[in-house]
C-alpha cells in the first residue's frame, strides 16, 4: 500500500472526506428546505 510518494494519500483522503462533508451538508439543506416549504 506504500508508494513512492507517502505525503500524496492523506492528501487524498483529506481532500475525498471534505467532498463528502459538503455533500452531505448539502443534501441535508436540501432535505429540510423541501420538508419547510411542504
Amino acid at each position: 500500500m506504500s508508494g513512492p510518494n507517502p505525503n500524496k494519500q492523506p492528501v487524498e483522503l483529506n481532500r475525498t472526506s471534505l467532498f463528502w462533508g459538503l455533500l452531505v451538508i448539502f443534501v441535508l439543506a436540501v432535505l429540510f428546505s423541501s420538508y419547510f416549504f411542504n
